[in-house]
């Protein structure tokens, strides 16, 4: 059970790591005029965004197995 816990709590703090700077990224997105830029801020965002869901899924399922 411990172990559960533990990697419950990283993929968690991975994953909201991830959901606080992609918004960060967008910002910077909309900010900037350099269309070489752009297109490298939306290949972080995108390669962040899928980070995020492969994170997710763990961490869901983990939390609902310590729910029970």
């Amino acid at each position: 059970m411990p172990w559960i816990k533990a990697l419950h709590i990283i993929a968690m703090v991975a994953w909201f790591a991830g959901l606080f700077y992609l918004p960060r990224i967008f910002v910077n997105l909309a900010d900037e005029k350099n269309p070489e830029a752009n297109v490298r801020l939306l290949g972080m965002a995108d390669r962040l965004f899928r980070f995020m869901t492969i994170l997710a899924v763990p961490a869901v399922v983990l939390g609902l197995t310590l729910a029970r």
